[in-house]
């Protein structure tokens, strides 16, 4: 009985955890709230994020590691192969840098392939906005999904 309660538990907190680790879908226009009881608690204002005609955008709001993250994608975004540098995106709760690509270690030079759509994405905890494989065509969904949310 005590390990069916503790691989409950377990199970529990890492659905917790995955549905906590997506992006929240961005409307254009749409306030995000800032302040304890608002959507994002490291704001302290309203903030408005005018977006483009056909480009969707994700962001979440980590109290725990004080990071921001915001992820763009554009309907008709190219899908061209093209090599994308490494670039630093952030850093993670523990202060160890994050990339916008697999492989990517801070080597110099380095690059990665992106055949498919991208995005691009950006964190409040430092670096710059970079490209990234969107991994399928852009949508709320898609964007909300990155991998850049899991830092």
């Amino acid at each position: 009985m005590n390990i069916k309660a503790s691989a409950l538990i377990l199970a529990l907190s890492m659905s917790a955890s995955s549905v906590m680790a997506a992006g929240t879908a961005i409307q254009s226009g749409q306030p995000i709230t800032g302040g304890d009881a608002g959507d994002c608690v490291l704001l302290g204002d309203n903030v408005s994020l005018n977006l483009s005609k056909d480009v969707y955008g994700a962001y979440s709001c980590t109290e725990v590691s004080s990071a921001i993250k915001v992820a763009t994608c554009h309907k008709s975004g190219s899908r061209k192969p093209t090599n994308v540098s490494c670039a630093v995106t952030g850093e993670d709760a523990s202060g160890n840098p994050t990339y916008n690509g697999p492989g990517c270690d801070g080597t110099a030079g380095q690059t990665f392939e992106i055949t498919d759509y991208r995005a691009f994405v950006a964190n409040s905890r430092g670096g710059s906005v970079s490209a990234t494989d969107l991994g399928g065509s852009c949508s709320d969904a898609q964007v909300g999904g990155l991998s850049h949310f899991n830092d």
